[in-house]
């Protein structure tokens, strides 16, 4: 009879300490990354956008500031005049020496630590002089240059007017194209949080716990 509770006693032992160990098992959710919608940007001159990618040049409808063709969309590029209006900027902010380009632009709400990202690729046709590719933050203008992956963190939570665009220097003529990818805002201040298995073998364990505990006190 001693050995046959003694072995019960035992068996309950293992279920709570099992059941504690499944409790202490953490599902992980990852941060918090929402994937931005290039389509829905605003957009000035020549500029192709789908979901997921957006491409902007400097290249005339006609194709006449190139030996080949290189405008996507039909429409010219902006003056540079009404390019720095539409991102909200001061005149001269983009340059004295641009003369036009192309942009898209959102607002974004974000919190402190919230980290905008994207990747992007920047080439040229121009050999006389070097075009220029940006984001604007605000009032802030961050030049692009080559092909990386861009990323921002925001210091402060707020509003943004986000730009990213692509202008002609000190002419009319050799295009540039912009290409742009995989956009996403994401908090990288946001903290895992336990999922349903972590809160259920936390109150199965309890449950067991005082169970237990009960019946050690009736054979006391």
């Amino acid at each position: 009879m001693l050995n046959a509770t003694f072995i019960k006693l035992k068996i309950q032992k293992v279920i709570v300490f099992s059941v504690l160990s499944l409790s202490s098992f953490t599902i992980v959710s990852p941060s918090f990354a929402a994937s931005l919608d290039f389509s829905s940007w605003d957009k000035s001159g020549d500029v192709v956008a789908v979901p997921n990618q957006a491409t902007l040049t400097n290249a005339l409808a006609d194709g006449s500031d190139d030996a080949n063709n290189y405008n996507l969309s039909s429409s010219d590029p902006t003056y540079i005049s009404d390019l720095e209006t539409f991102l909200a900027l001061n005149p001269g902010d983009l340059g004295l020496d641009a003369t036009e380009g192309s942009a898209i632009k959102t607002a974004l709400n974000v919190l402190a630590g919230d980290v905008l990202r994207f990747d992007y690729s920047s080439l040229t046709y121009d050999t006389v002089s070097s075009d220029r590719a940006f984001v604007t933050i605000s009032n802030s203008i961050i030049p692009l240059s080559g092909s990386s992956p861009f990323s921002y963190t925001f210091a402060t939570s707020g509003i943004y007017n986000i730009g990213i665009g692509v202008v002609d220097v000190d002419d009319f003529v050799g295009s540039s194209i912009l290409s742009l990818t995989n956009a996403s805002l994401t908090n990288a201040n946001s903290q895992p949080v336990p999922e349903p298995l972590t809160i259920l073998g936390s109150i199965l364990a309890g449950g067991f716990g005082i169970a237990l505990k009960k019946k050690q006190i009736k054979k006391v």
